[in-house]
This record gives structure tokens, sequence and C-alpha cells, in this order.
């Protein structure tokens, strides 16, 4: 497993470590990612400052075309792939919401596959599609979840729509973000962190213009503005929005977008040991089959396996 795969993993831990917080926080989809987009950019520039004092470079060093590609990633990705999650998250609960939310490496697979022409393995294919396929029975298992009703309701059809409409989103934005830290002969040319800050700086300013144009703006932020809701906003932005999509930053970076979208979508396997942990609720036998079916996925989709190899080795099992 290399650093982009182990970056995608980290990332999804730090993400369902975040998602535990930003269930607690009841405000409007689109307002609640305004919050998080310019806390974010905050702790990025403290983070990237930070470096640039070490190591004398410059704040920001990223090309034109890096800005382009990394915005319209910021732009697809977190303003409208984060906003229409959220919203799916409210009505749907989390564990229908995660469900819909696993088909984004599926999108990921094609689109990279078109925009980047990057092509799997025959093994990876088949450890994408059994990672989803875990992930799906582990948050199918109603059992071992004990969900609150949504925050805001809505009906389910469009809480589904919107998961989906997000999952595409967010692999646009995967492959939108590869693209940015490349230029045309395929050599890095734009940090992890420049990256996160220009996908977060942008999606700001974007969700800013988007509330500024509508109703009630000063009211969103008011709403928003005060100490209940930041002492839910900051550690679940530092967890889930700095840390996390640094490291996803770096997934795309070093590794295969499909694969880093599928090692990122684990989230809910890392939620049954924190839940466990957290409320001491029983691991059921469904998460534990999940579970494994998920991790004989990851095995196959970051690992070098070949299966002739294993075909010939059962063959010789049975003498044939």
């Amino acid at each position: 497993m290399g650093i982009g795969e182990s970056a995608a993993l980290t990332a999804a831990f730090m993400w369902t470590c975040s998602s535990m917080i930003w269930g607690k926080i009841q405000l409007p989809a689109l307002v609640l990612n305004f919050f998080k987009n310019w806390i974010g950019v905050t702790l990025v520039l403290i983070h990237l400052a930070v470096l640039a004092l070490v190591s004398s470079d410059r704040l920001v060093a990223a090309p034109a075309e890096s800005w382009l590609w990394l915005g319209l990633s910021g732009i697809v990705g977190i303003v409208v792939g984060d906003t229409l999650y959220f919203r799916s998250l409210q009505i749907l609960g989390p564990r229908r919401a995660l469900m819909v939310a696993t088909t984004a490496p599926l999108f990921s697979a094609v689109f990279a596959s078109l925009l980047l022409n990057e092509s799997l393995m025959f093994t990876a294919v088949i450890g994408i599609l059994m990672t989803v396929a875990g992930v799906v029975v582990v948050v199918a298992d109603r059992k071992a979840t004990s969900e609150a009703p949504g925050l805001m309701p809505g009906k389910s059809s469009l809480g589904a729509i919107a998961g989906v409409i997000g999952a595409v989103c967010q692999a646009v934005g995967g492959v939108f973000s590869k693209k940015g830290m490349v230029d045309s002969q395929g050599v890095e040319c734009c940090d992890a962190v420049e990256a996160t800050l220009i996908r977060l700086l942008v999606a700001a300013i974007v969700t800013t213009l988007v509330l500024v144009c509508g109703r009630n703006f000063k009211k969103h932020v008011a709403s928003g503005a005060n100490w209940k809701m930041f002492r839910f906003l900051i550690p679940a932005t530092a967890l889930g929005t700095w840390i996390g999509i640094w490291l996803s930053q770096i997934a795309y970076q070093k590794a295969d977008v499909a694969i880093a979208q599928t090692l990122m979508a684990t989230c809910p396997l890392f939620a049954i040991p924190i839940v466990w942990f957290v409320h001491k609720q029983k691991v059921t036998a469904l998460a534990f089959v999940g579970t494994l079916i998920a991790l004989v996925g990851i095995y196959l989709t970051v690992g070098d396996v070949d299966l002739s190899n294993w075909l010939v080795q059962i063959q010789s099992w049975f003498g044939t």
C-alpha cells in the first residue's frame, strides 16, 4: 500500500470522526457548507503559512492552469457535492445517505478513464466492486445503527437524488483535482496543501455569492455565528475539511482516482469500532461479514494480485 492509498484510508477515518459531529449541527446544508469552507480556509492558510516559514518558499506557487482545474474541482466537488451530501444526510439519515454515497467510486472509475486515461487491472475492478458491496452491507444493517430523525426532513426521493448527484460531483471533483496537481506532461506542479487551499477558497467564495444572491444572508450567518454552533463546527471542520481534504488531495495525487475514491468510501467500516468504543454498541454478524468483504475488496484494489496464480494453485489442490 503506497502513500496515496494510505492517505485515502486515513481521510476516510477522519471523515468518519467528523460525520459524527456534523450530525449535531442544525443548519441548512448550504449554510453549513459556507461555515465549513471559511473555517477550513483559515486552518489551511495557517498550515500553509507555517510550511512557507519553515521552507522559505512562497505561500502559493501553483500555476494558473492548476487554479483553473482546482477551482472547478472546488465548485463541483465541494460547493455542489458537499451541499447535496449534507442535504441527503439530513433527509435520509447516515445509514441510507452513506449507502447512496458509495456509488462515487464507480463514477470515478468512468470519469478517470475518460478524462485521465487511467486504466485499472481486472483485480482492481473486482476489488472496487467488492469494497462497495461490503460497505453497502455494513450500512444496510438496521440492527447496527440507531438513527436519529432527519434534522431537516424532506421527501426520501429527494434525498436519494441529492445523494446520487452528490456522488457524481465528488467523482468529477476528484478527477479535476488530479488534473490540477499535474501539468500536461504528468509532472506534479502543485502541492497537496496548496491544492486544498485553492479548492476551499474558491468553494468558500462561490458559496458566499450564492447565499448573498439568495434571501436572508445576514440571518443565515447569524444562525451559525455563535459558540453553540462553533463548538461543533470547528472540530468537525478541522478533522473532515482541513485534514480530510488535505489527505484526499495526497490520495488523488499519488493513486488512481477510482482507487482513492474506493478507499475513501470506507467510512462506515471505521464507524463500527468507533461506535462500539464510544456508544458500547455491539458489532452484529452482518456488519462483521460486510467488513470482511470490504477488506478483501481493499486488498484486491490496492494489492499487486495476480488471480491467475490463485487459479493455478486451486487447480493443483484438486489435482487438475
